[in-house]
């Protein structure tokens, strides 16, 4: 029989492999699984402080096992508890956390691992664990073979490090990715401001308009704490919803937020970033947050010719503005607090003023050199 360490080296290279491309974490699972009798691979992670499990990648498990862990069994699995007292990056099998003879007689075993899985026990690594929550390689196997698993627990040991190692190498990576010139270029072109903040709201990159924007405090302002906080209640309620560690519908929150005259009016949008499980088990969710001036910057140099040129008034020359920087009149009404029909008018006095006869061409003529 293959030892641990003769095993475990086409694994370890399968990491490497996933973590540059050259191969998938899904191939390097299933490779994982077939190293035990009937096995049944997952990469998971569990957060004590919340009885749903999160189990991004499996191999062998149908989907509705995976369900049913998750929403329920993850909650009575007697391993689970224990985690914090298991060393990590040793293999164990089920046995070193809960003796056997008491397994056999739990809801988990018999209701789950047992009927539903196909395993008597289940063998496993802790990669990495922060606070209450830990990630974790295992397999569950249909082997009741005490010296057969202390075997594949021995291989998970030697393969720890690398997981490690290539974990903390993606974290690295996802968290740095959107520090590059061409995306502050993007949004600094548009006048937007775009901040990527944590779970935690702690800012952890943004733009230059974000900066001026964060400086002005207006429609956000950052702690010297590095927190983020948004003036619009609603706004920082969705803020707190999409940047929360639990499931549920994640879609953007797009909201329009009215300043004085001297703040001026901001579209806001808000979006969970998509990133690795590997990123967000160890650093949370990350949300963007976008602030759009109403009225695009270059625009607002062209007031006072208008006003001395067009004879349209302060009402309509913000209509205007706001028209030509890619607002739809219902978000100019929502800006300015007037009514839809309100906009319109306003509309077709500022179309005959300057000569349009829609809002391509006033976009046209305001943004024409």
């Amino acid at each position: 029989m293959p030892q641990p360490a003769d095993a475990a080296i086409h694994l370890i290279d399968m990491i490497y492999g996933s973590l540059f491309g050259e191969c998938s974490w899904q191939g390097f699972l299933d490779a994982v699984a077939k190293t035990s009798p009937d096995g049944k691979a997952a990469l998971h992670y569990h957060d004590l402080a919340s009885p749903v499990a999160h189990v991004p990648y499996i191999s062998g498990f149908t989907k509705d096992e995976v369900d049913q862990f998750s929403n329920h069994f993850a909650s009575v699995n007697p391993w689970i508890p224990r985690m914090g007292l298991v060393p990590v990056g040793r293999g164990l099998c089920g046995e070193d956390i809960f003796a056997r003879k008491n397994l056999v007689k739990t809801e988990f075993y018999n209701d789950w691992l047992k009927r539903q899985a196909g395993c008597e026990t289940s063998i496993g690594v802790s990669i990495i664990r922060e606070e209450a929550r830990t990630f974790i390689l295992s397999t569950a196997t249909s082997s009741s073979d005490p010296v057969r698993n202390r075997k594949a627990a021995e291989r998970y040991t030697l393969l720890a490090p690398h997981l490690k190692r290539a974990f903390d190498f993606i974290r690295k990576r996802d968290l740095l990715a959107p520090d590059n010139q061409a995306l502050r270029t993007l949004f600094d072109s548009i006048g937007a401001g775009l901040i990527y903040v944590s779970d935690k709201r702690k800012v952890r990159w943004s733009n230059r308009t974000a900066e001026n924007i964060i400086a002005a405090g207006f429609p956000f302002r950052v702690a010297a704490d590095g927190r983020i906080s948004i003036r619009c209640q609603k706004s920082a309620a969705a803020f707190e919803w999409l940047a929360s560690r639990h499931d549920g519908q994640r879609g953007p929150y797009t909201a329009i937020f009215q300043g004085d005259g001297k703040e001026g009016s901001y579209r806001l949008t808000i979006v969970r970033l998509q990133s690795s499980a590997f990123t967000e088990f160890l650093e949370g969710p990350t949300v963007a947050v976008i602030a759009e001036p109403m009225v695009a910057a270059p625009l607002k140099d062209r007031q006072n010719a208008l006003m001395e040129t067009s004879k349209l008034t302060v009402t309509e020359i913000k209509v205007a503005l706001s028209v030509a920087s890619g607002n739809t009149p219902r978000e100019v009404a929502t800006a300015y607090q007037i009514s839809y029909e309100t906009v319109r008018t306003h509309l077709r006095n500022i179309y005959s003023k300057l000569g349009v006869n829609s809002q391509v061409a006033l976009a046209a003529l305001l943004l024409g050199s």
